[in-house]
């Protein structure tokens, strides 16, 4: 049976598998001050209010990525949204255009199709596409972080899974973003953690993340105290030692701090 994989962990999934509207209309900002109320009204959550904010005059490429950004995230969700707006996407993808945006308009088409159907063949095939197209861009490189996340979640053997996870893996050295490489390595470690027998790696990965210095303080201390738990139960006490020793320092008064002190108390003398 899969081990239960650390709160923080399952989180990180669940943001992946959902669109950020914040980020994405933060990505979209122009000059334009016809779309500062629609940007503001998305922010808020009120998708609705801010279609009808949308410039009907608007038809320039970010307006037209603004509005299938507002189709993405209105609620309740509808296929015909999510087919509308991955349509938008897909157009707005194969113009002519600077590369950030082409590989932010494929990026979300590919969630769009993801959003109607979780185990969407082609979403996977627009990951690649991006991975491919454009390796230099941070929504380029997000491709590779849901491929590697497809691919521990694919309905094939234990060996054929872990091949194509070691395909993955061998690329993640071209990842620039600080972030995206972040995510990659949360996202591997889930991984590993959800397949079971291979929590070295996991390990690894967890410690990768630690290395880059970009999580987010809400999760440092998930991140510490998982790395501290998982490095104790393989035998490597130097490493639980440091880092619930690091969450002691910037976390004293997180309610996990007296079972922390109890978990550095009985690893094994220095």
């Amino acid at each position: 049976m899969p081990r239960p994989t650390p709160p923080w962990l399952s989180l990180l999934a669940v943001a992946l598998a959902l669109t950020s509207a914040g980020e994405a209309l933060r990505a979209a900002e122009t000059d334009s001050d016809q779309l500062m109320e629609v940007w503001r009204l998305a922010a808020q959550g009120s998708f609705a209010d801010a279609q009808d904010a949308l410039p009907a005059t608007s038809h320039g490429a970010e307006a037209r990525f603004t509005h299938a950004m507002l189709l993405f995230n209105r609620q309740p969700r509808s296929d015909e949204n999510l087919v509308t707006a991955a349509n938008l996407l897909a157009a707005l993808a194969r113009e002519a255009g600077p590369a950030e945006f082409s590989a932010r308009s494929r990026y979300f088409q590919a969630r769009a199709e993801l959003l109607r159907d979780p185990d969407s063949p082609e979403a996977m095939h627009l990951y690649e596409q991006l991975w491919r197209d454009f390796p230099a861009e941070p929504y380029g490189q997000r491709g590779l972080v849901n491929l590697v996340l497809g691919a521990f979640y694919q309905t094939e053997s234990r060996d054929t899974v872990l091949t194509r996870v070691a395909e993955i893996e061998a690329q993640a050295a071209r990842l620039t973003d600080p972030v995206v490489r972040s995510q990659f390595h949360q996202v591997a470690a889930r991984g590993y953690l959800h397949l079971g027998g291979n929590d070295e790696r996991a390990l690894e990965h967890l410690l990768q993340v630690a290395a880059l210095g970009v999580a987010r303080r809400e999760a440092l201390g998930d991140l510490h105290v998982s790395i501290g738990q998982l490095a104790g139960e393989l035998g490597r006490p130097d490493i639980a030692r440091e880092h619930y020793t690091r969450f002691l320092r910037d976390f004293p008064n997180d309610p996990r701090a007296y079972t922390v002190r109890a978990f550095l108390a009985a690893l094994p003398a220095k």
